[in-house]
């Protein structure tokens, strides 16, 4: 079974969760998100990890386990230091009081083509 096949059967016994946005935050000055909190972002990614079993270096090069900050993207490539500063002030302001969702599927995405390859929905167990 190659990793993306562990990825949706992994997926397909996970059950859809919330989550709730919370502060923007950046990595160094080059990125803004949003921060999210929930209990299960954080089983479900040592779940999938546990299933695909990368190399230690990758698990350091991407900043997986104990170094995972679960978040939701928000900046674009090549914006400034000010635009990144400007996005994080306006995403507090218009997000404020920070909405909660259901999580029902994970996007795997294609760094190389830098777009989503795809969905994969989670479980209902409802």
């Amino acid at each position: 079974m190659n990793w993306l096949e562990k990825v949706r059967e992994t997926c397909s016994l996970f059950p859809i969760f919330q989550l709730t946005l919370s502060e923007p935050a950046t990595f160094g000055t080059a990125v803004t998100f949003l921060s999210v909190e929930s209990k299960e972002i954080y089983n479900l990614h040592k779940i999938l990890l546990d299933a695909v079993s990368p190399p230690p270096e990758l698990i350091d090069r991407y900043i997986e386990l104990d170094h995972f900050i679960p978040h939701l993207g928000q900046t674009k490539w090549g914006m400034n230091e000010a635009e990144i500063i400007e996005m994080k002030l306006a995403a507090r302001e218009a997000l404020s009081p920070f909405p909660s969702f259901d999580v029902t599927f994970v996007r795997v995405f294609d760094i190389k083509k830098n777009a989503p390859f795809e969905d994969i929905k989670l479980a209902k167990l409802f």
